[in-house]
């Protein structure tokens, strides 16, 4: 039985995304792919900002795919997280690990997931039986971000030690609270100013100790000690290198640690080298991607300490604005999918495909 499938999908980069983005057809024959390899249908794939850049290129360039088990012409399909159900598993010894339904995710970034099915090498899969849709669609990138921002740089957390995050309202600084909670670690989570009180309470039913508006934190007589009464405040997250980079610094105690790993706010980082050479700070690049083609396996362990704490109810997920796309409908699939980056644009926050 040949199985029809629909990929957004675009052939350059650049900055016009509506007019990059198309829909293309294909079908696969399950009959016809290799002993290692895996059919999966799509059951969620988010849309990340990461994945934005990439489509602008020059940022985890995407690799030519092809799409089912016939050729197509030289394309790239967009997205790099999603989960699949298994439809069929080849007769190799590595497809043989996997049997159909189950629920799995890519393992290497630029897989190409903004398509309704998939051809998969098996051992480019990670298994998540036992987790809801709604948890296995986002776990490969935010929750694991900031499960590895929280364990890649400090490994000796002693209770009530601080970490300090701006992009306080983002779903990586969600799960840092959550997850720095489980280690009696307090979370400070900075906001933009005119943040609404329920968005604050829900910040703080996620874990974070305190919440802080820019114009507060950035102001010159700002002093962190009003909150932490002098407990270290051992690492700072920069999700955003805006304004609060400075204080962010500022406010690391002696030894303390400055992470960026991410840049939608600007692309430079300013602090005071007095403030460096003080206390002897470090300053590192996390790059989720990056880590990721260095260490798989070290993906992989993170995806099974999350999935444990999503089994023991030790974290939830956070909720996202979910899209529709019915495979044969009269909508393409880049039309559904775009309406979802207008959405992120006018600050809907995360937005998520599912598939019917």
């Amino acid at each position: 039985m040949t199985i029809e499938g629909s990929a957004v999908t675009y052939t350059e980069y650049g900055s016009d995304i509506p007019k990059l983005l198309g829909t293309t057809n294909f079908k696969i024959n399950p009959d016809e792919i290799k002993p290692d390899q895996v059919v999966i249908k799509a059951l969620a794939t988010p849309l990340n900002p990461a994945d934005l850049m990439q489509l602008r290129g020059g940022y985890n360039e995407s690799p030519e795919i092809q799409l089912g088990t016939e050729p197509n012409g030289p394309l790239h399909v967009g997205g790099n997280e999603g989960v699949y159900k298994v439809v069929k598993a080849g007769s190799g010894s590595n497809a043989s690990q996997l049997k159909e339904g189950d629920l799995v995710i890519p393992k290497l970034p630029s897989f190409g997931t903004w398509r309704s099915y998939a051809i998969a090498d098996a051992d480019n899969l990670i298994i998540v039986n036992g987790l809801s849709v709604d948890q296995a669609a986002t776990i490969s990138i935010n929750p694991a971000t900031a499960y590895q921002l929280l364990n890649n740089y400090i490994s000796d957390w002693q209770k009530g030690d601080y970490v300090i995050q701006n992009s306080g309202t983002s779903q990586v600084s969600r799960y840092v609270s959550q997850i720095a909670k489980l280690y009696d670690v307090k979370t400070i989570s900075v906001v933009r100013d005119g943040k609404p009180q329920q968005e604050i309470d829900e910040l703080k039913k996620y874990g974070a100790e305190h919440v802080i508006s820019h114009s507060e934190f950035n102001d010159e007589n700002f002093d962190i000690t009003k909150y932490t009464n002098g407990a270290n405040v051992r690492l700072a997250l920069n999700g955003s290198c805006d304004s609060t980079v400075a204080n962010l610094v500022k406010s690391l105690s002696t030894k303390g640690q400055l992470v960026s790993y991410g840049f939608l706010g600007g692309a430079e980082i300013r602090y005071s080298a007095r403030e460096q050479f003080a206390k002897d700070l470090v300053t590192r690049r996390y790059w989720l991607t990056a880590n990721t083609v260095a260490d798989p396996q070290g993906k992989v362990d993170t995806i099974k300490h999350l999935i444990e704490l999503y089994k023991t109810g030790k974290i939830q997920d956070v909720p996202y604005n979910k899209l529709r796309y019915k495979q044969g409908s009269k909508e393409e699939i880049s039309k559904v999918l775009l309406q979802g980056l207008s959405n992120f644009k006018d600050g809907k926050g995360k937005q998520v495909l599912f598939y019917e």
